[in-house]
């Protein structure tokens, strides 16, 4: 009898078989959240609520994919249930401030910062989180006007173009803008004005923008572009495409530009390329490519390359274009940039030569 009681006591309990599918849903849950598969993941962690409403660790995954998927209030709301079962519980309170920064409150992203400082010492973290959001507070309103020059050959009338332009930071993930293009070619001058709207989503991005202008000769009557970014799974890479239909005075010209883009090392490169299918205005399917890159190799230094071989509109007919284009930019704090560009164009009928000089400045 004593060995059997001692057999007894040596074996461990094992867990019930309800507690292991827990474990294991839960697990699941924040692989599949790490894995931005946020809708699925989400599923889990409230199933796991629905077992166990007090399962703080499950709730604050779940704000987290409610946060990723942009039901803010949401989100929150759950976020404050976790303050209330478990106060000291610190990611509740940073994940908070990132709820409060998304919906454009700096100074409540600002309190929930605070609230996290006290209860942990990883005040690295924290001093990050406010500057991001200060900086979004400030930076609201972002300006921008471009102004360039070109000369053509075959002794052609120089270009002139002058594009004022502004963006409205709505809130983290929803910016407005509207800008206007004045532009002087062949002796004649058109003016067109667009607005949009882009959009931060939880799979990445999502924007459209609409315009034109009245007797426009070479510059479009109307235009509608709608384009969408979705991430992926390896780091720093987006898929992009866009659809943009016009109407010019010689006719429809609409094309279609999928693409992708690459950031790496830290944000300081990014490259993108975009394949261009065009339906020109004769109903003639024509394509090319374009590559465009941005290199910040330090401080407020920044150089922007630029290639193309495709077709496109600028003078009212759609033609084959070989562009060639280089920038240096240059801030100067955190609100005022100035880019200088110059560029080259190969054409049948002639060649261009362009000069544009770009000034930013946020607010």
């Amino acid at each position: 009898m004593i060995e059997l009681v001692l057999l007894d006591q040596a074996i461990p309990a094992m867990p019930s078989p309800v507690q292991t599918d827990l474990r294991s849903l839960y697990a699941q849950g924040v692989e599949a959240r790490f894995a931005g598969r946020f809708d699925e993941a989400l599923g889990m962690f409230e199933a796991l609520l629905a077992t166990n409403p007090e399962d703080v660790d499950s709730r604050l995954n779940a704000a987290l994919c409610l946060i990723a998927l942009e039901r803010l209030d949401e989100a929150e709301s759950e976020l404050e249930h976790v303050i209330n079962q478990a106060p000291d519980y610190v990611d509740a309170y940073t994940a908070l401030a990132r709820v409060r920064r998304m919906k454009g409150d700096a100074q409540g992203s600002h309190e929930f910062i605070d609230a996290a400082e006290t209860l942990s010492s990883d005040h690295a973290d924290y001093a990050a989180m406010r500057e991001q959001a200060s900086r979004q507070d400030r930076n609201r309103i972002t300006t921008n006007l471009t102004a360039s020059r070109s000369s053509l050959t075959k002794d052609l009338p120089d270009w002139t173009s002058l594009s004022p332009a502004v963006a409205v930071r709505v809130s983290d993930t929803l910016t407005l803008s509207a800008s206007a293009l004045y532009a002087e070619r062949f002796d004649r001058s058109n003016t067109n004005v667009h607005i949009g709207a882009a959009k931060r989503t939880g799979f990445g991005h999502v924007r459209m923008e609409i315009g034109g202008g009245t007797n426009t000769t070479f510059l479009p009557n109307t235009t509608v572009l709608v384009g969408a970014g979705v991430a992926t799974h390896y780091p720093g890479l987006e898929l992009l495409s866009d659809i943009r239909t016009s109407e010019y005075q010689s006719g429809r010209v609409t094309s279609f530009l999928p693409g992708a883009q690459y950031t790496f090392a830290g944000e300081a490169a990014e490259i993108e390329v975009r394949y261009i299918n065009v339906r020109d205005e004769n109903d003639q399917h024509r394509s090319g490519y374009r590559m465009r890159s941005t290199f910040r190799p330090t401080g407020p230094w920044a150089v922007h390359l630029y290639y193309a071989d495709a077709p496109e509109s600028s003078d009212g007919a759609t033609v084959e274009v070989q562009s060639y284009a280089a920038g240096l930019e240059m801030r100067f704090g955190r609100t005022t940039a100035l880019r200088l560009t110059a560029g080259k164009e190969l054409r049948t009928a002639y060649d261009r030569t362009d000069i544009s000089l770009s000034l930013a400045r946020s607010f």
